[in-house]
C-alpha cells in the first residue's frame, strides 16, 4: 500500500509540473508578441490580451480532459497493483501528449517572423487592389469589392471574439 500512495504522490508531482509548463510558453508566447508589436510600431491592444485568456482556457480545457483520463489510467493500474501484483508504469502520458502538443504550438508562434503578420495583411490589401482594378470603373462593382474587403475583416474579427 505504502508502494501505491508513493507512486500516486510520484504523479501528482509530476502532473502538478505538467500543468505549469504551458502557463510558461503561453506567457512566453505573449512576450514575443509585444516584441513583435513594437518592431512593427504597432500599439498594443487589449483584444490582444482577451486572446491570451481565451488561449489559455482552451488549452487547459483540453489539458485538465486529459488529466482525467489519465487519473482514471492510473487508477485502473494502482487496483491491478494492489489485487493482482502486476505493477505497471503509472505515468500521466496523456497528459504529457498535451502539454507537449501546446508546447509545440507556442513554439511555433514564438519563432514566427514579426513580419509576416505584416506581410498577411500586405497580401489582403493587395488582393483589394486587384479586385479595384478588375471593376473597370462601375461604381456597382467597386463597392462590391470594398464589400467583400469588408465582410472578410469582418468575419475575421468574428471568428477572434469567439476564440
Amino acid at each position: 500500500m505504502e508502494d501505491i500512495l508513493m507512486r500516486l504522490s510520484a504523479v501528482l508531482v509530476m502532473v502538478s509540473c505538467l500543468l505549469v509548463i504551458p502557463l510558461i510558453f503561453i506567457a512566453l508566447d505573449l512576450w514575443a508578441g509585444i516584441r513583435k508589436a513594437n518592431v512593427r510600431g504597432d500599439k498594443i491592444r487589449s483584444n490582444k490580451m482577451k486572446r491570451t485568456i481565451n488561449k489559455i482556457s482552451k488549452y487547459y480545457n483540453a489539458i485538465l480532459a486529459m488529466c482525467v483520463v489519465d487519473w482514471v489510467q492510473i487508477a485502473a493500474f494502482c487496483f491491478m497493483s494492489r489485487f493482482y501484483g502486476w505493477t505497471p508504469y503509472t505515468i500521466p502520458i496523456f497528459t504529457l501528449i498535451g502539454v507537449l502538443f501546446v508546447a509545440g504550438i507556442e513554439i511555433k508562434s514564438i519563432l514566427e517572423p514579426a513580419d509576416e503578420k505584416e506581410s498577411r495583411e500586405r497580401n489582403e490589401v493587395t488582393d483589394l487592389a486587384v479586385a479595384l482594378l478588375k471593376c473597370d470603373r462601375d461604381p456597382v462593382k467597386i463597392a462590391e469589392a470594398i464589400a467583400g474587403y469588408i465582410k472578410k475583416s469582418t468575419d475575421k474579427m468574428e471568428d477572434f471574439n469567439k476564440e
